[in-house]
């Protein structure tokens, strides 16, 4: 059958449409579409797509069509399509739930149709509501059982695909620390870290301050290193905002927006949940017991002799690389939107408190000596010089 065109936007959406995304997708005998009301849900959350709910009426009553759908699509910002060009996130986005979502590893929404243009880097992607389900408050912050519930799902993804990227479904996939990806998150970090020191450089301490100055110049080598550790498919963006929890009693998690998702160190998505989704307070209390069952999981699917220490330290060394979101977001964000405000100002607390707690700073790469790197480093730091003193 052939594939509908992707929308233009959200209001571009109609009951043929979505009927014939339905089919293409492999559902039989879809009935007509009489009606279909779109409302946009990414307000405050979609900042790199635009994110509706289709709320189907049907000619007849049927199971073959849901009561409604999410249906995702590209910004209309440009400038988040220009980012999503330079870092392939809708080609990401679409690839993990075309070929890693169906391994059932973690829960998330079931994929009814999708769609991606390599040359024009479109995407759609028709999404289960999860609406039954409910979600956190990242303000709030999450409560120990939705930590608990929330390390436990990233590990079984994590575990169901350790040490094997080089394999399907994964052999191909963004890899996150690759030398050209890191290069380029270095770039985009220096660009963006001037403006978020000048809005909120208050919340660092002189030594935070010291310490996020002086990785920005080796974002590249701290990547490097973090490359030669265990290697998984990770979210990317795991957070509150981009979960849902079982309705009834919380324990099944199910993650949403995996526009970041790609090959990386699996602590990352573990060490950027704690720091900035859970209370420091409730952090601390509980971070070592979901560590170790973080490691009894990945262990028990194949991770070997993958020990709590290991894991521990790798959670530590990660800690470090929870700068690199921090300091793009807060550096880009539109100060006009208030919550988007007070969510970077509470990530920025907790993120800041994480690190000191973890003293991550133990893990700040050396300065490369007489390599291309140590080069790369040098003019990286000079750049960053020259255009502070400029602002």
């Amino acid at each position: 059958m052939a594939r509908p065109d992707i929308p233009s936007s959200g209001k571009a959406i109609t009951a043929d449409w979505v009927r014939g995304a339905l089919r293409a997708g492999g559902a039989s005998d879809v009935p007509v579409i009489e009606d279909v009301v779109v409302e946009d849900i990414g307000v405050g959350l979609g900042l790199m797509a635009e994110i509706v709910r289709c709320r189907l009426v049907c000619s007849e009553p049927t199971d073959a069509v849901p009561a409604s759908v999410v249906v995702k699509l590209p910004s209309p910002a440009e400038r988040s399509r220009r980012l999503s060009r330079l870092q392939a996130l809708y080609k990401r986005e679409y690839a993990y739930y075309r070929h890693v979502a169906p391994q059932g590893a973690m829960r998330s929404p079931r994929l009814l149709y999708g769609d991606y243009e390599e040359k024009s880097d479109r995407f759609v992607l028709v999404l289960e509501d999860l609406g039954g389900m409910h979600t956190g408050d990242q303000l709030a912050g999450a409560t120990a059982d939705e930590a608990r519930g929330a390390i436990r799902a990233i590990a079984r993804l994590h575990g169901r695909n350790w040490n094997a990227v080089g394999q399907p479904p994964l052999s191909g996939f963004h890899d996150v620390g690759s030398p050209k990806n890191r290069t380029v998150l270095q770039i985009i970090f220096l660009a963006y870290l001037v403006p978020a020191l000048e809005h909120f450089g208050s919340f660092f301490s002189d030594e935070m301050r010291a310490l996020v100055e002086a990785y920005g110049p080796r974002v590249a080598a701290h990547l490097a290193d973090l490359r030669a550790t265990p290697q998984t498919i990770v979210h990317g963006d795991y957070r509150l905002d981009n979960m849902f929890f079982d309705a009834g009693d919380g324990s099944e998690t199910a993650g949403v927006d995996w526009l970041v998702s790609g090959l990386g160190s699996g602590l990352y998505d573990g060490a950027y949940f704690m720091c900035g989704s859970v209370p420091t307070e409730t952090r601390r209390e509980i971070e070592r017991d979901l560590l170790a069952e973080y490691a009894d999981i990945v262990r028990s699917m194949g991770a070997g002799d993958f020990t709590f220490d290991d894991c521990w330290r790798l959670y530590r060394q990660n800690m470090l690389a929870c700068f690199l979101i921090m300091i793009i977001v807060s550096g880009g964000l539109d100060l006009d939107d208030a919550r988007m405000r007070r969510l970077v100002e509470t990530g920025i607390q907790r993120t800041l408190a994480a690190m000191e707690d973890l003293d991550a700073a133990e893990f700040l790469p050396a300065r490369p000596v007489l390599s291309s790197s140590h080069m790369f480093s040098s003019l990286s730091r000079l750049a960053y010089r020259g255009y502070s003193a400029l602002r």
